[in-house]
């Protein structure tokens, strides 16, 4: 049974009935260098069918489609749970206005996307955000840039101020100096829901490394899900995980035979 609701720009196509539970919302952009975060993020999915599908006229959208099989215009949500049965809805972005070369448009068109997002997710009881992102601007030459392995991970908290990196299970380490860029939609999307939940208990944003001489960061994306079964319990789908690195292995070898 499908639900429409209509935020100010944004409309949602609910596939299923949900109810309001305690909730963590994860967030990944799909097309990141080094697709790490689409790794991670797809396959705690798997082959799950979305439980809303997002369309707003401010997407990003290419005017050419093929057929039989066209690409979807929209932003989907997933649902799944943790081993400890708390519900967690999983955001794939699949297309998003980042940084151009004057830096102009990025706030315009993704705050009014993310706003309806958090408004609607409020009614769901959505009261945590995860948003994985790869170190993506660590190569920007006009700032010094606090650098990492790729078995480590920047966690900024934004809720009380702290940035740290993360090694291992469970060690920690406060960075009190270092800075970090971050593009949007990663900074767009944490800011939004800080100032539009209802039930802010925490926003999270977890930086890989990236590896720019590397088509697939298979190592970064691995760290992704050993913090997300470490810190949130939720496991993925190993079949799929590795269904998918051969299948964007195969991209990467097309695209360098052209």
């Amino acid at each position: 049974m499908k639900n429409y609701s209509k935020g100010i720009d944004t409309d949602f196509m609910w596939q299923m009935e949900l109810w309001s539970e305690p909730t963590t919302l994860i967030v990944y952009y799909q097309a990141e260098q080094g697709l790490a975060p689409l790794l991670a993020g797809a396959s705690l999915v798997g082959d799950r069918e979305p439980v809303c599908k997002i369309f707003s006229k401010l997407h990003q959208v290419e005017p050419m489609n093929s057929i039989p099989m066209p690409t979807y215009p929209e932003w989907r949500l997933y649902e799944t749970y943790n081993t400890e049965g708390r519900r967690y809805f999983i955001l794939r972005i699949n297309h998003a206005y980042i940084p151009n070369a004057t830096h102009t448009k990025s706030w315009l068109y993704n705050y009014p996307i993310f706003r309806d997002i958090v408004l609607e997710l409020n009614d769901y009881g959505v009261d945590e955000m995860v948003y994985m992102t790869s170190n993506t601007m660590q190569d920007y030459l006009l700032s010094d840039q606090m650098g990492f392995g790729d078995d480590e991970l920047a966690v900024f908290e934004q809720n009380r101020d702290l940035l740290k990196i993360i090694s291992g299970d469970t060690n920690e380490t406060l960075v009190e100096e270092a800075e970090m860029l971050v593009p949007s939609p990663s900074w767009v999307a944490c800011n939004v829901f800080e100032n539009f939940s209802v039930k802010n208990n925490g926003i999270y944003l977890v930086v890989c490394a990236k590896n720019s001489m590397t088509y697939l960061n298979v190592k970064p994306a691995e760290r992704l899900l050993l913090y997300l079964y470490n810190k949130h319990k939720l496991e993925y789908d190993n079949l799929y995980y590795r269904e998918m690195c051969a299948v964007l292995s195969e991209v990467e070898h097309l695209e360098g035979s052209r």
